[in-house]
């Protein structure tokens, strides 16, 4: 069963790590913001929209750049990395004096989350990052035992993750639910609250100092729209669909063991996460990758209790026993495969197609301005040219939550001194981009060498 779930995660490793252009066409977007850093050009200024994670993302991915160059494959295979040392610290955390078969078994569980969560640990994404990053600054919180420089580099750790993604804040408020369930006492109380004021203070001081980077990680992500109504249905669909989260449950109701400290803070942490990852889903544009902590917390809780699931069912005795453990394996199986099908389908999912080549080769040789909005590495590669991201400029000028039904003034400016666009067709529709190419008098080309691919390239005509 543990062979199974790793062979399928080693396909999805082999597959993901091997592809070479775009998987999302947030993608090379995000590239580009590390380009633009690489080569001196600011990221966060009146009239540029950037993407609405922290600044550390387009550092971290510049400074990979640096050595390999605008390289969407090498940035993803660099934040899979950091994917991997979640799952084995993770897994030394909680498997600390015990075998190496169950620490075998809890890094195989904790990368099977990267099936329930779009294949969140394989790409450039900084979820895996940030969380790294708090798990980390949560750890050296918890056994800080009065030391100064511990206490120091876990907020400094609680920090840096928020500033690779903000969502990652709810890892600062673990201390003060744990202070309130476990210790109580207003001195643990108020010790509590620093990790979560630390990072209101840096973001205070992020808004007086750099209104634009605070603008672009608060302001356009809160303009958001959160739609409640679908808590209850994504709340069901977490717990109903995570199985040996309900055994590790009934193995808590039915064991005698004494909660230890590790159980504690999985206690907390559940009570933090799971609430902050559905809410997050339920935010207009969210996905499952946003269910990452929960399922991450939730994994927990059924790694620290499978020793007492196992030493139940080694009491077991005849057809019991197997009843016994081939129900476990199949909880297993349908928790971190039961959407395998829709995985299969984003495994192989790209935003590009053999034809990129050609699309950038175009560019090269017009001397006339080229822009790709929907990818601008083509434009980028070809040209030299630092094109705006249509998707940045849609998600910076939402309207009520969602994003404008016509292109935002800023991308009109930039469509209007091109003489050719080159569209890029994805599973990302944005009918607003054509219809303003169409009333700019573009049109598009019959151009043999693109026929049959998603580029598709647009001359301005007479008006």
């Amino acid at each position: 069963m543990i062979a199974l779930l790793g062979s399928i995660t080693l396909i999805a490793v082999v597959v993901r790590l091997t592809e070479r252009l775009a998987v999302s066409p947030w993608e090379p977007a995000i590239a580009m913001e590390a380009a633009r850093l690489n080569a001196g050009l600011p990221l966060y200024e009146a009239g540029h929209a950037t993407h609405m994670y922290g600044p550390l993302l387009t550092v971290l991915l510049a400074e990979i750049f640096r050595v390999t160059g605008l390289n969407l494959l090498a940035g993803r295979i660099g934040f899979s990395i950091f994917a991997f040392a979640l799952a084995f610290l993770l897994s030394a955390i909680l498997c600390r004096g015990s075998s190496r078969r169950y620490w075998f078994v809890a890094f195989a569980l904790f990368l099977g989350v990267n099936l329930r969560t779009n294949l969140i640990f394989l790409s450039a994404q900084p979820d895996c990052v940030a969380v790294l990053f708090a798990v980390g600054g949560l750890c050296l919180w918890a056994e800080r035992r009065d030391s100064l420089l511990r206490s120091a580099c876990a907020i400094g750790l609680f920090v840096c993750a928020v500033l690779f993604k903000q969502t990652s804040a709810a890892f600062a408020l673990i201390p003060i639910v744990y202070v309130l369930i476990w210790k109580r006492g207003l001195q643990n109380l108020f010790a509590s609250l620093i990790p979560a004021l630390s990072i209101l203070v840096t973001l205070g001081i992020i808004r007086f100092i750099w209104p634009q980077v605070f603008h672009a990680m608060i302001t356009v992500p809160g303009s958001i729209e959160v739609n409640y109504g679908h808590v209850p249905l994504i709340t069901g669909y977490l717990i109903a669909t995570f199985p040996i989260f309900l055994i590790a449950l009934l193995a808590k109701r039915f064991s005698r063991d004494v909660t230890d400290e590790r159980e504690r803070w999985i206690w907390a942490a559940m009570t933090v996460l799971v609430p902050a990852s559905i809410w997050t889903t339920c935010k207009s544009g969210g996905g499952y990758s946003s269910l990452l902590v929960s399922y991450l917390a939730m994994t927990a809780f059924f790694v620290v209790k499978l020793d007492s699931i196992l030493e139940w069912m080694a009491a077991l005795r005849g057809w019991r026993s197997f009843l016994a453990a081939s129900g476990l394996a199949l909880a297993i199986l349908f928790s971190f495969l039961v959407q395998v099908d829709r995985d299969l389908a984003l495994l192989f999912l790209r935003c590009g197609d053999e034809k990129y080549e050609t699309a950038v080769d175009f560019a090269r040789r017009t001397p006339d301005r080229i822009i790709s909005p929907q990818d601008p590495t083509i434009a980028y590669r070809g040209a030299g040219y630092f094109g705006r991201s249509l998707f940045f400029e849609l998600d910076a000028h939402a309207v009520n939550g969602n994003w404008p039904s016509e292109l935002p003034e800023s991308m009109q400016r930039e469509v209007a001194e091109a003489k050719y666009v080159v569209q890029v067709r994805s599973y990302v529709p944005t009918p607003m981009f054509e219809q303003a190419l169409v009333k700019d008098h573009f049109y598009p080309m019959d151009f043999v060498a693109l026929r049959g691919s998603v580029y598709t390239l647009w001359t301005r005509g007479p008006e």
